[in-house]
């Protein structure tokens, strides 16, 4: 081994591992001479033999080669063989005393770095270098060659596995020249060959001016960022949005679009859905505080005039104009009730209902508006599930939604009525808002009319939103059915196109509790009063001044308050004569139910009742419905309240709700 530590080199730098081939032992000292002159840091081994040369190469690590081209047994040629079979890598510079021209080219061309005559020795460090510098030039090649492949290999991989679709095409003809297969999928065919046999992009707009827009546009921007629809292979429209750029094509040298597709239909539908939502949100609680208004108002108005037809001579001129005020005022009162409905305000007595049973109910009644020319068809699900809901409430939903298909088939068609038990899974959920995971009563009715238009689908459930003729409709119908399924917990989900018929779906959380015989109402007959003395808190000094009127004729001794903290004063006034207090919900000062917690720390037996045209703490009277408390909803007649006191006075103590302090379970 020899050692040439260069003088003035950093010591950190690493000697040149040599490895020489010479049998001639004065060549060798020579060779050794010059590359210790040049300055070159090295460490040589040399050889003589083949089988010595190769076990070097096996044995340790070499950076240079330096072989004699002529020696005892072998060649240079040879050692060349056995450098390329064991490590190529390495650069070999071939010494020669005598070597022709064409001989040297052929060592060259056979993969010789370099070559050096004995008599030109002084040239063998320069040679030695170049021959280091085109390895660091190889190895660096080798090196981005790698990091290419590699390069290429993780965006195939990326492209085969992408979760967006991809497809490259020709500019500007549009001709699909490679696809990945997230995009087949996307569209429906069974692999990216079966998707290409489309040839053309094109083929894949719905809209033909949207192809216009496509490659075209991409070309004159660089770039493009749009939506559109496209057809899947088996006809049905999804909405894409898709970003394309300019970029090499598949073969690498060709130029094309590079388009990225993402299915958006499922996004877009959801945040349509939450739109909508929002909308009728806002809408709802400007209804809600209209109708509370107008509820008031417009019982006063019933309650007057009721008390006008009761004071009036029957067939005189005076008690039918009473009789037509209220008419009115209960049109009024049902507008504001639906009013109410959408706005999820109403006030609900649920019970335990078989839509099975309202269905057929409802059928009865449908005879009588549902003209003869359309056939009405039931398809009720045996063994329904129990739905906890406000029977009135659902009959209003089927009425509606079956006038409204009556007034989609002016010229006659089918009325079906269906129910059955659904169970909604979180992927349904996801892409419908309103819809809570779990299982479902749902009543659906399909027609065969006119059908509707996306714009229309759109609007329907929008308050006053009517396509009827001015006069033939107040839009108030499926606004109400959207309310008060809402309400209950559920929702609605249609389907319609246009001439071929529409299907509305309402679905009703099933209940808990186990099915039950719907209550029947009982027959009010006559108007019976009494003695007792009834706690009258009511701000609205219209419906005050009726409900006085009313209970004082009846025979109540009545004490009034317009807000709740006068309430709560005349309860303890008068707390040993009152038998009963009417509270409104909303009082000033002290709500009604505030107020009733406080009487109820001094008398827990007090029975009474709340009227409300809706309450914003919904939530309150909904806890104080399920303990029991009676409820008297606005705007209310004369006969109403004069029932509903009196029902209540007369419960035996053992039925009366007993909202006292609540005991430990």
């Amino acid at each position: 081994m020899f050692r040439n530590p260069a003088n003035g080199d950093s010591p950190s730098e690493k000697p040149l591992r040599l490895l020489i081939a010479e049998d001639d032992s004065n060549d060798l000292e020579l060779c050794l001479r010059n590359l210790k002159r040049s300055g070159v840091s090295f460490e040589a081994s040399t050889v003589s033999t083949r089988e010595e040369f190769v076990q070097k190469l096996r044995e340790q690590p070499v950076d240079l080669i330096l072989s004699e081209y002529r020696m005892k047994g072998w060649t240079g040629m040879d050692a060349l063989a056995a450098v390329k079979e064991i490590c190529p890598d390495i650069p070999l510079v071939l010494l020669s005393g005598t070597l022709g021209d064409e001989l040297a080219v052929e060592c060259i061309k056979s993969g010789f770095t370099d070559y050096v005559l004995k008599d030109q020795l002084a040239r063998l460090p320069m040679a030695l270098r170049r021959a280091q510098e085109e390895r660091a030039l190889r190895e660096a090649e080798m090196q981005a060659h790698a990091a290419l492949r590699a390069s290429e290999a993780r965006y195939r991989s990326l492209v085969q596995n992408a979760t967006y679709g991809i497809f490259w095409a020709e500019e500007p003809e549009g001709k699909l020249l490679d696809a990945n297969p997230a995009l087949a999928a996307m569209l429906g065919y069974d692999s990216v060959d079966d998707l290409l046999r489309i040839h053309h992009s094109w083929a894949l707009y719905r809209h033909p001016a949207d192809r216009d827009k496509a490659l075209p546009g991409y070309m004159r921007r660089g770039r493009a960022d749009a939506t559109f629809e496209w057809k899947r292979k088996d006809g049905t429209i999804i909405t894409v949005r898709v970003n394309a750029r300019h970029a090499t094509g598949p073969d690498g040298q060709s130029e094309c679009a590079e388009v990225i597709v993402e299915d958006i239909t499922e996004r877009m539908a959801l945040e349509k859905q939450l739109v909508q939502a929002q909308k009728f949100e806002a809408i709802g609680q400007l209804a809600g505080g209209i109708a509370h208004d107008f509820n008031n108002m417009i019982g006063a108005i019933l309650g007057w005039a009721d008390m006008g037809i009761d004071e009036t001579e029957a067939g005189s001129r005076l008690h039918r104009h009473f009789e037509k005020v209220h008419q009115q005022a209960e049109r009024a009162a049902a507008l504001t009730r639906q009013l109410l409905a959408f706005a999820r305000r109403q006030i609900l007595e649920p019970r335990n209902v078989d839509l099975n049973q309202t269905a057929v109910e409802t059928l009865s009644l449908l005879e009588k508006v549902i003209g003869s020319n359309i056939e009405i068809k039931a398809n009720l699900a045996p063994n329904l599930s129990v739905v906890r809901a406000d029977p009135t409430q659902v009959e209003q939903v089927l009425l509606n939604l079956c006038i409204n298909a009556r007034d989609a088939m002016p010229a006659g068609g089918s009325l079906i009525i269906e129910t059955s038990n659904i169970v909604l899974d979180e992927r349904f959920c996801a892409l419908q808002p309103l819809a809570r995971p779990g299982n479902y009563a749902m009543l659906s009715v399909t027609d065969t009319g006119t059908g509707m238009d996306a714009a229309t689908l759109d609007r329907i459930f929008e308050p006053f939103f009517t396509t009827k003729e001015l006069g033939k409709g107040t839009g108030l119908g499926l606004a109400t059915v959207y309310g008060i399924v809402r309400q209950h917990g559920g929702f609605v989900h249609v389907y319609s196109e246009l001439g071929t018929g529409s299907t509305f779906r309402a679905y009703f959380p099933v209940s808990a509790v186990s099915p039950e015989s719907l209550a029947q109402t009982a027959d009010e007959g006559p108007l019976q009063g009494g003695s007792e003395t009834i706690l009258l808190a009511e701000d609205h000094e219209g419906l005050r001044e009726l409900a006085l009127e009313t209970l004082t004729s009846l025979g109540y001794q009545v004490v009034s308050a317009v807000d709740g903290e006068q309430a709560l004063q005349e309860f303890r006034a008068h707390r040993d004569r009152i038998d009963l207090a009417l509270l409104d919900v909303m009082l000033p000062k002290l709500s009604g139910p505030e107020v009733y917690a406080r009487i109820r720390e001094e008398n827990p037996d007090l029975r009474v009742i709340f009227a409300t045209g809706y309450s914003p703490d919904i939530d309150l009277l909904r806890k104080v419905q399920e303990q029991g408390l009676p409820v008297l909803q606005k705007p209310y007649s004369s006969r109403d309240l004069a029932h509903k006191i009196r029902e209540t006075l007369d419960q035996r103590p053992a039925d009366a709700p007993r909202l006292g302090v609540d005991t430990p379970s």
